[in-house]
């Protein structure tokens, strides 16, 4: 019955939600122009001046402005290079201008490439847009949606040039190395070393204008992410931090580092033994926030999980993960504000989340179990 009238109001129900999606996506772009504090205009303002902001920071222990610490890759401050011809107000104007566009053209590669109806996609477009994970990522100038763009491009269109492009996600080490590690996992070992290319320009680039020591200059990245100790509580390389690994030494932190790529490339193994291009992507994306710090602009690397269950929604497990995707984007910060636990709540987060990986991969290579499981969604 329930179901009936969802179906007869189907065009209401979307209007109802275009207007509510406007109001919230407007007030979004509106804090955005007068946030996006974590915009990286500043450290690359410095490298443009040729100096070198990671042993900056590394020696100063922060950064100069705002939240912009730096720990990002070498790339990624080359590519602003536009944004530094302006001042602040006017580049992270501009950078709103650039993810705004971003946001829309996202769901519109994702659903047309995997034929998905003008009905889901204009659904799953209104979800995006106004989903707190990428109304935070406006709202902070993050790096989020701009990551998830090139991380999408080999699995959509998996040629030479898609996987150059999809090194541009590597500016942000916690997840873009995915992609770098599905390519082996995968062993598209051409397509690693075409995505490796932008990586390995941006590090000339850097240490060539700021005359550092390349060696050294290779790994300050890294060498500045583990020194701020950026742990949350929602991961594995986290929880093994704070409970089990008492001490601060960086060589600890590598040994750990090494511990947890070792175990998501075996994940990654497991996935790539499906021949289905859109559930590998979503299930692939959904890796970083499992075993690597993230905060929660992060999520919007559920999104192609989001788009892949809207296209398979007749199977229980896909309703699983529109069920949790929607909790997620909607009513996570709400829950974990009242039950004010976040210690408990992350990790029982944590563990859902890895048991609805498995549950997946379990689901697609048992085929046949699927259609025990077929109920109608929309």
């Amino acid at each position: 019955m329930k179901i009936k009238i969802i179906e007869n109001n189907k065009k209401i129900i979307l209007y109802f939600l275009i207007i509510v999606s406007i109001f919230s996506f407007s007030n979004t772009v509106f804090k955005g122009f007068v946030n996006g504090c974590d915009f990286q205009w500043q450290p690359a303002v410095l490298f443009w001046e040729g100096i070198n902001h990671y042993q900056k920071f590394i020696t100063n222990g922060k950064g100069d402005f705002l939240c912009q610490n730096g720990e990002y890759a070498h790339l990624l401050h080359v590519l602003y290079y536009p944004f530094t011809l302006f001042d602040w107000e006017t580049a992270r104007t501009l950078w709103l201008g650039v993810n705004i566009i971003l946001i829309f053209l996202i769901p519109l590669l994702i659903c047309r490439s995997f034929k998905l109806s003008k009905y889901k996609s204009l659904m799953l477009l209104l979800i995006f847009i106004t989903c707190y994970p990428s109304r935070m990522t406006l709202n902070y100038g993050q790096q989020s949606i701009f990551v998830l763009l090139f991380m999408i491009l080999p699995f959509i269109f998996n040629n030479k040039i898609s996987s150059f492009f999809s090194g541009f996600s590597y500016v942000k080490y916690s997840s873009g190395y995915i992609i770098f590690l599905n390519f082996l996992a995968s062993k598209q070992y051409k397509y690693f070393a075409l995505a490796s290319v932008p990586y390995l320009i941006g590090w000339i680039f850097y240490f060539s204008l700021t005359k550092s020591d390349p060696i050294i200059n290779f790994f300050e990245p890294i060498q500045l992410t583990l020194k701020h100790g950026y742990i949350r509580d929602a991961d594995l390389y986290s929880l093994i931090n704070i409970y089990f690994i008492s001490t601060k030494e960086i060589y600890f932190k590598i040994i750990i580092l090494i511990f947890i790529l070792l175990i998501n490339f075996l994940i990654l193994i497991k996935i790539n033994k499906n021949n289905d291009i859109f559930f590998k992507m979503s299930l692939v994306l959904m890796c970083p926030l499992i075993f690597f710090p993230h905060s929660n602009y992060d999520y919007v690397l559920l999104f192609p999980l989001l788009c892949y269950s809207f296209l398979n929604n007749k199977y229980l497990v896909n309703r699983i993960n529109i069920y949790f995707i929607l909790f997620y984007f909607y009513f996570n910060r709400i829950v974990n504000h009242l039950i004010n636990l976040d210690e408990l709540y992350q990790p029982i987060l944590l563990i859902f989340m890895i048991l609805l990986l498995i549950m997946n991969i379990y689901s697609y290579k048992n085929k046949n179990n699927l259609y025990l499981f077929k109920l109608k969604f929309f």
